[in-house]
């Protein structure tokens, strides 16, 4: 039997230092303010945290453009904020996981600063440029962020590539030394101790050596379909290297977000899995993310991912992130109801996989109410009202029912949840029922129980009626997972001899006995039941 591996078994939870916590009182989220939230955190019971970046950098994608790989932002804190930070996780057997935002750097970054003073610079070719056609830009690729990747430079007369803004130039990593120096960079992370590295957008590294035109679509928002600026064949020649790398170091891991549209490419993230040994050690899939309610939506999406991951990997399971919607808007349901959140979160949780849990989810946060006024992404200010944006899902943690939610004494950088005294730590850590006893309950009971988080995988109820139903089998033991997706009462009858004890439900005060499986699910009821008498 394998042993507890904590990048695989444990529960990985992502924290955007913005909005966690404010420990200076200038409306922002800083380092200190989640070392001072770390026995929060480690009640929780989640194994490692990702830090969304904390570098140094102008902001202008809020800390996704980078100015200086080795320093950390002032807004954020110190370096000597950042090793405590460290220090104390590690005290508490929690990792701490990076992002590496390696694709673009910061317009203002010292390599690109070299780059453009001209045509002859040693570090020219650290990013990539092409003198264009008269004047147009050498191709028509589009950014992220609307309009041209390209951007002319009066300086040298060249155009230069940014799959974001203008002020985020792309790398070029088929630069020997831009290589070398970025894996430098991590190093001096690693040597630190830092415990792995998220990867932004690692499907975009390497763009066609030709730079040829992508095939045009007739899709409004997506008029081109990126066979030539993304998922190019020769990054995974570049992440087996990056893995080597890592593997000198013990215990590290690689997680990479593998952007694509909607519905979601579970086959492209798997490549970048590899073998399960050679790559990345896990990639995102975000097919679930992108799904609508529906048991059969769920598990099909699921099946998707399982079946796309080679023998040898590790899936990545999540539900929320900092450029989605939040899961509890994306689900609806009743007003003022968090049940169809509750029965996600018990999927999240005991899924084969390692569950990445979004700071506030475990509270049941909805996306942030805005206005217009109150919009400071890039992507909201340009797609207004069709699109407002990744602010939704970045609002202020609730930590208690003072103002603004206990986050900070002053007005945040974003608004607080108006009803952040009822969704707040301080709430519903005194609640049994909350959802935060629920995350707590459901952590802890992963680690009771190891085949929760280190069991096979074996489905029953494959989302027909409305029911996903799984068995999660470690060895001799075994547990059972049933999730109602409906707001119908639904029948269980499995004949499934023996004796069945209840460890979790969210709707069952009483922890009972069943026999054989045979039981009724309570509308919108997620259980968790193991066997503790013979098959």
């Amino acid at each position: 039997m394998s042993e507890f591996v904590w990048w695989k078994h444990g529960v990985i939870y992502q924290i955007y230092p913005r909005s966690f916590r404010d420990s200076n009182s200038d409306g922002v989220g800083d380092i200190r303010g989640i070392t001072d939230s770390i026995d929060y955190i480690a009640e929780l019971g989640v194994d490692a945290i990702w830090i969304s970046p904390v570098n140094k950098s102008p902001m202008l994608d809020f800390g996704y453009d980078i100015e200086d790989y080795r320093e950390i932002d002032p807004l954020f804190g110190t370096m000597d904020d950042f090793l405590d930070l460290m220090k104390q996780c590690h005290d508490r057997n929690i990792r701490v996981i990076m992002d590496l935002v390696v694709n673009h750097t910061s317009d203002r970054h010292n390599w690109f600063l070299e780059s453009r003073s001209s045509r002859n610079n040693p570090k020219r070719d650290w990013y990539i440029w092409h003198p264009g056609s008269g004047t147009r830009p050498p191709n028509r690729w589009k950014s992220a962020f609307g309009g041209s990747a390209w951007e002319f430079d009066e300086r040298t007369g060249e155009y230069y590539l940014h799959s974001f803004l203008k002020e985020q130039p792309d790398l070029n990593w088929r630069n020997p030394e831009l290589k070398k120096a970025v894996f430098d960079m991590m190093s001096f992370w690693l040597d630190l101790g830092v415990d792995g590295f998220r990867l932004d957008v690692v499907n975009w590294f390497i763009k066609d050596k030709k730079l040829r035109d992508n095939p045009v679509t007739m899709r409004p928002f997506h008029p081109e379909r990126h066979k030539y600026d993304r998922n190019r064949p020769e990054v995974h020649d570049l992440l087996r290297e990056m893995r080597v790398m890592t593997d000198r170091y013990r215990d590290r891991m690689l997680v990479g977000e593998v952007f694509t549209l909607i519905p979601g490419d579970p086959e492209l993230s798997a490549r970048f899995i590899g073998n399960g040994m050679d790559q990345l050690h896990m990639a995102f899939d975000f097919s679930i993310i992108y799904r609508f309610w529906s048991a059969r939506g769920f598990y099909r999406a699921l099946k998707k991912w399982y079946r796309a991951i080679p023998a040898g990997g590790w899936p990545a399971i999540v539900l929320s992130n900092h450029d989605q919607p939040r899961g509890r808007s994306r689900y609806l349901g009743p007003p003022g109801s968090d049940a169809r959140a509750r029965v996600a979160s018990v999927f999240l949780l005991t899924v084969r996989g390692t569950p990445f849990l979004y700071y506030g989810e475990e509270l049941g946060m909805k996306n942030a109410r805005l206005r217009k006024s109150d919009i400071v992404d890039p992507l909201g200010h340009k797609f207004w009202p069709i699109y407002k944006g990744r602010d939704l899902s970045r609002g202020p943690m609730p930590w208690d029912g003072s103002e603004n939610g206990g986050f900070s004494p002053v007005n945040p950088w974003l608004p607080a949840d108006p009803d952040c005294e009822n969704i707040s730590v301080l709430k519903q850590s005194s609640d049994p029922y909350s959802m935060l006893t629920m995350h707590r309950r459901i952590i802890s009971l992963r680690k009771q129980y190891r085949e929760l988080s280190m069991g096979d995988f074996i489905p029953v109820l494959k989302g027909w009626r409305g029911i996903i139903a799984y068995y999660r089998k470690y060895g001799s033991d075994t547990s059972f997972i049933a999730l109602n997706f409906t707001a119908s009462e639904k029948k269980i009858d499995l004949n499934h001899r023996g004796q069945w004890r209840v460890l979790f439900s969210t709707h069952r005060t009483s922890y009972k006995f069943f026999t054989d499986l045979k039981f009724r699910l309570h509308p919108n009821e997620a259980i968790i039941v193991k066997r503790i008498g013979d098959m």
